[in-house]
């Protein structure tokens, strides 16, 4: 009997999906080591800010000295006092906030993805729209779609500068259009700084999409997970803007406060992705309400709640923390991009922010049987992965055309160099293959 009948139509669309487990197992049993296991893949396609993981260690290597009291159940599954008051200090210090951060308006949640999620069930009903710039983090679409059924609501731009103001217009075509055709919108994503495109928002066009969502009574979730990587680059990457949150000047004029949510984590900036700590900043009470509902299914643990604590209340230790962490990426982009222009492949410049480089391989998309150009991406990254080279291939970011991938940079030098010698490698197989089936 095929263990599919055994499950209910839910579970069965569950399991009939695409495998993390598959993809993700694969590339981390066989991981790049120069020393263990030099052909290993090397991944440059998962963001983390591998860079600063030894000063996380390090932050912790004495140990700390836990209590009885953060083994049990502790003040519940939101985060306690403590945290919160962390996080609202951090958020005022970082985030540059013009008003206080009331740490009861923080929910803390075992990562973003959590947050997401509840969001999804609490702002939507079933079939309900998210609108989503494209191309965008791969896995919006299942914090929002998989289990709350939200719909994701695809924007695209073409030739518009999605970051400058004239990208309005292009977000309320879309909204109207998804009304058209059934979908009621009732929330935007702003993800600033950008994932995958390593840029930020100017705050002309923040106010825009304020607008927009006021006019609409959509609500707007500000992701600032990469607020704190923002770094300089040299003017041959374009002009740049700097990271303003939607905490730091009055959006009073331009929406309602309980239509704003601003979304923090510390599994980028503070590189610590295995603590599973993300949070929400919403002064819609109601909102926080329906969270705290939900938020038993997304306990981070009082003992991951003591890390976190310790980490953001260290001013000193955060401060030189960040200070390297930029200097770092800085770096580490500047590396991987002088590989891409000695390669010949371009990318999106403009990107001053977070870990990743948004890179154009369309110029050596393989030609396949029946010309399916996103088939033809699958194809490219296929032979990537055969020469043990990990990237996210565009599709998976709702890019608007075939052939891009998003580089991660935040890695130590020779891995990133590796990783190209890869790349390139790569790409001149499928220049040969091309030039010998001319002949």
């Amino acid at each position: 009997m095929a263990s599919e009948s055994t499950l209910a139509g839910r579970g069965v669309e569950l399991a009939s999906g695409p495998s993390m487990r598959d993809t993700f197992g694969k590339i981390m049993t066989d991981i790049y080591d120069p020393d263990r296991n030099p052909n290993g893949i090397v991944n440059i396609g998962t963001a983390e800010n591998y860079e600063m993981l030894t000063e996380v260690a390090d932050r912790f290597r004495d140990g700390i000295r836990y209590h009885s009291g953060e083994f049990n159940y502790g003040e519940g599954p939101w985060g306690s006092r403590r945290l919160r008051t962390a996080m609202a200090k951090f958020m005022e210090r970082n985030l540059k906030s013009i008003h206080p951060i009331d740490p009861e308006k923080i929910l803390f949640a075992s990562g973003c993805t959590a947050i997401f999620e509840m969001l999804g069930f609490a702002l939507a009903d079933p079939g309900e729209g998210l609108l989503v710039s494209r191309p965008c983090y791969a896995a919006f679409q299942d914090d929002f779609e998989l289990k709350a059924k939200m719909k994701c609501v695809f924007v695209s731009f073409g030739d518009i500068d999605q970051f400058s103001p004239a990208a309005v217009d292009c977000y309320e075509k879309a909204l109207i259009e998804a009304h058209r055709n059934g979908t009621k919108v009732r929330a935007l994503m702003l993800c600033n700084p950008h994932n995958p495109l390593g840029r930020c928002y100017p705050r002309e066009t923040i106010i825009g999409l304020m607008k927009l969502c006021a006019k609409y009574s959509v609500h707007l979730l500000s992701d600032e997970i990469y607020a704190l990587s923002v770094f300089p680059v040299d003017e041959s990457n374009g002009k740049t803007e700097a990271f303003e949150s939607v905490l730091s000047f009055d959006t009073t004029p331009y929406l309602d406060s309980n239509y704003l949510h601003a979304v923090y984590g510390m599994s980028k900036d503070l590189a610590s992705g295995g603590l599973r700590m993300g949070c929400i900043y919403t002064q819609n009470d109601a909102l926080m309400r329906a969270l705290c509902a939900m938020s038993k299914f997304h306990w981070s643990g009082t003992a991951d709640e003591r890390l976190a604590t310790e980490m953001l209340e260290d001013e000193t230790w955060l401060e030189q923390f960040n200070r390297t962490s930029r200097a770092r990426l800085a770096r580490s982009s500047k590396v991987a991009r002088e590989a891409l222009h000695r390669a010949g492949v371009a990318y999106s410049k403009g990107s001053n922010a977070g870990f990743f480089l948004w890179i154009d391989l369309r110029p050596w998309l393989p030609k396949v049987k029946g010309g399916d150009k996103w088939a033809s991406e699958m194809a490219l990254w296929e032979q990537l992965m055969q020469n043990k080279v990990f990237m996210t291939p565009g599709r998976g970011q709702q890019a608007e055309e075939p052939g891009y991938f998003r580089l991660i940079f935040s890695q130590p030098e020779h891995v990133i160099k590796v990783g190209m010698q890869r790349v390139k490698k790569t790409l001149d197989q499928i220049e040969k293959k091309k030039r010998e089936s001319k002949i």
